[in-house]
């Protein structure tokens, strides 16, 4: 006699099981998640943040000022008249690097050089020779090296100088050219004494300066030198007259040496 099953809703439940795999129960359907709502835009005011987190507006950096102590604040309005087709007229730069009478090889600095309205002709004067182009101020500088890619002129040095001294080589200048510069410098009498250590034997220092008084041309009285201010200084810093040059109608032209004491 066979034993009975003790669960027999157990056995009942495992034939249940196994039928439905042996023929096949139905695959259920899977669950399906409903897609996003689209999502609507923000109105602007619904864009601004909070007060707290906001970034104040980047402030307009003022233009930085000349660093030309002397010159217009308008670095780039003053560049322009510099190599204004009139001014040009004035100087006559041919005529005075004609009288300078440089050689081939001289070494050359030109104090206050600004574009380099006289530093390009002395570097084409001097095809052998060397221009240290000085100037205080940093876009004077960038102006005269866009000429220099534009020309390709390789024989000139452009100097950031300092006010108290133009940071030159000792002892190896022929000529310190000064074009209406002088009276920009600081003072003036102590500065040029220091030019001397700058300059070879033999060395000059040529002033290129606006007559005193009221001109159609130039800065105002008030910005010049006196009358037979720039000759006292001068001798003062200890040098010497070489030669004058009655060349321009606006303009004194002076070529100084040191004194031998």
């Amino acid at each position: 006699m066979r034993a009975r099953p003790r669960h027999p809703r157990a056995a009942s439940a495992l034939l249940a099981l196994f039928g439905a795999i042996a023929c096949g129960a139905p695959e259920r359907e899977p669950e399906r998640t409903p897609p996003p709502a689209p999502i609507a835009p923000l109105a602007p005011a619904e864009l601004e943040l909070p007060e707290a987190l906001r970034l104040a507006p980047a402030a307009v950096e003022p233009s930085e000022p000349n660093r030309d102590l002397h010159g217009p604040a308008d670095v780039d309005g003053y560049i322009a008249r510099l190599e204004s087709a009139d001014r040009l007229a004035d100087l006559r730069p041919e005529i005075v690097i004609e009288i300078l009478a440089l050689e081939p090889h001289a070494i050359v600095a030109d104090l206050g050089s600004g574009p380099g309205v006289f530093a390009l002709r002395f570097a084409r004067a001097c095809p052998d020779g060397l221009v240290y182009a000085v100037d205080v101020e940093p876009r004077q500088l960038d102006r005269l090296r866009e000429h220099l890619r534009e020309t390709g002129i390789d024989n000139v040095v452009p100097v950031l100088a300092s006010y108290e001294t133009p940071h030159l080589p000792p002892g190896r200048i022929d000529l310190i050219f000064i074009g209406d510069t002088f009276h920009h410098l600081e003072d003036r009498v102590a500065y040029v004494r220091a030019l001397g250590r700058f300059l070879a034997p033999g060395g000059r220092l040529a002033v290129f300066e606006y007559k005193p008084g009221p001109l159609p041309v130039g800065p105002p009285p008030d910005h010049k030198l006196a009358s037979g201010q720039l000759v006292t200084e001068m001798r003062e810093a200890g040098y010497e007259l070489q030669a004058e040059h009655a060349t321009h109608e606006y303009h004194d032209f002076q070529v100084w040496v040191p004194r031998a004491d």
